[in-house]
């Protein structure tokens, strides 16, 4: 598994690294993507390699899968008011 690094500048503190405000773009201000353009996106992976990705950081204690709200209904696929994505 190949993983792409990419580089990134962190702000300095100091007063003479410090642009104007007028040049700073604002959080609020820059454009959000739509669904089209998040999916058009190329990322440097494939995406049969997500699941490993997922399983890896897990397994790394990288990320928390938050606790299950209703365990009861996971078992729910015979169900036909289920909605399976898979078929």
């Amino acid at each position: 598994m190949t993983v792409n690094v990419a580089s990134f500048k962190l702000k300095s503190t100091t007063n003479d690294s410090i642009a104007p405000k007028n040049n700073i773009p604002n959080e609020k201000s820059q454009k959000k993507l739509t669904l089209k353009e998040m999916h058009a996106r190329q990322y440097p992976f494939l995406d049969s390699n997500v699941s490993e990705i997922f399983d890896d950081l897990l397994e790394a204690n990288l990320i928390d899968l938050l606790e299950m709200k209703r365990p009861e209904e996971a078992e729910r696929k015979d169900d036909p008011i289920y909605c399976n994505t898979t078929a």
